[in-house]
């Protein structure tokens, strides 16, 4: 995710305050049904299935993540959002929303949810940004007051149903990543500006993930470098998420970033597995839709910055 990778481990301790009153049940009127914004637990876990039948393709990459790290551990915080006509034990859960390091993920069907979720994100501290559906996002955008929205990105969702589209001698320059290549790869992303990962951070994917590069050869007085790499994080028995995909300005040109993505894929497919990847950037869309991956959705990108919003 890259706002995870901005100020990665930075903000990750929520304070007592913000804790506590992010514990608390939220309602909201609407002009039906109340919404109700709770903390998740596992209790929830066959709610958040039934959400996740009705908007699987919406829901693939918040589920990945859930699998992963659970809905209250030390990395991950999760809320719903739940539609109340008669009783609270007859709410309907309609929205997501989890806190990820700084980074706050947030889905529902149209909007519906902002109000709620708008107070939530509101009560956190150190939030650098919301990522997810569009329509939600962009409600976030005009709903949250205690932070002030400074960018927005359109993000894109592609997955790959059909075969994998490249030469194999291009994507046989990509090798998997070891742990003695951590020292290179900490050095490839010092430099990627907003796609940065601390040696910490990287140290752990080599650990639990798939990762994936191409290495430069050494010619001259330069030493061998890795010039591209690819992660594979969050995955589970059905689908796997390709991020972290930063190519080293030199470099770029050849189709690196194409052969590890590709690698990845292979090995996902391979597994009867679904490769799925976001992107920002048209030029790395351009590269994934060659590889005969296809849009399944429209997330959206919001930055933020601690002050009163104007709206």
């Amino acid at each position: 995710m890259p706002l995870e990778g901005r100020t990665e481990g930075v903000f990750r301790l929520v304070d007592e305050l913000s804790e506590t009153m992010n514990n608390a049940i939220r309602t909201v009127p609407t002009m039906n049904s109340t919404q109700l914004v709770r903390p998740l637990t596992s209790d929830d876990t066959p709610l958040l299935e039934q959400l996740y039948e009705r908007y699987a393709v919406r829901l693939l990459t918040p589920m990945l993540n859930i699998k992963r790290y659970g809905l209250t551990g030390p990395t991950l915080r999760a809320w719903g959002s739940f539609r109340v006509v008669e009783s609270p034990e007859t709410a309907i859960l309609e929205g997501l929303l989890f806190r990820f390091h700084n980074t706050i993920i947030a889905v529902d069907e149209d909007g519906r949810c902002s109000p709620g979720f708008c107070s939530i994100i509101d009560a956190e501290n150190h939030i650098a940004g919301v990522r997810g559906s569009w329509e939600l996002v962009s409600a976030i955008q005009m709903g949250v007051r205690r932070y002030r929205p400074t960018e927005w990105e359109n993000s894109y969702l592609l997955r790959l149903s059909g075969p994998l589209l490249i030469d194999p001698a291009l994507m046989a320059k990509a090798r998997r990543a070891r742990t003695r290549d951590l020292d290179l790869l900490a050095d490839l992303y010092r430099d990627a500006g907003t796609m940065y990962r601390s040696r910490a951070n990287i140290a752990t994917r080599l650990e639990e993930s798939r990762v994936y590069v191409v290495e430069d050869p050494a010619i001259g007085h330069r030493p061998a470098r890795i010039a591209s790499c690819g992660i594979l994080s969050p995955e589970d028995e059905k689908a796997g998420l390709i991020g972290g995909v930063y190519t080293m300005p030199a470099a770029r040109g050849r189709g690196y970033a194409a052969a590890v993505v590709a690698a990845l894929s292979n090995e996902l497919l391979q597994e009867s597995k679904l490769p799925v990847l976001f992107y920002e950037n048209p030029v790395a869309g351009r590269v994934y839709r060659r590889l005969g991956f296809e849009e399944c959705d429209q997330w959206a990108v919001l930055h933020l910055r601690l002050g009163l919003s104007s709206s």
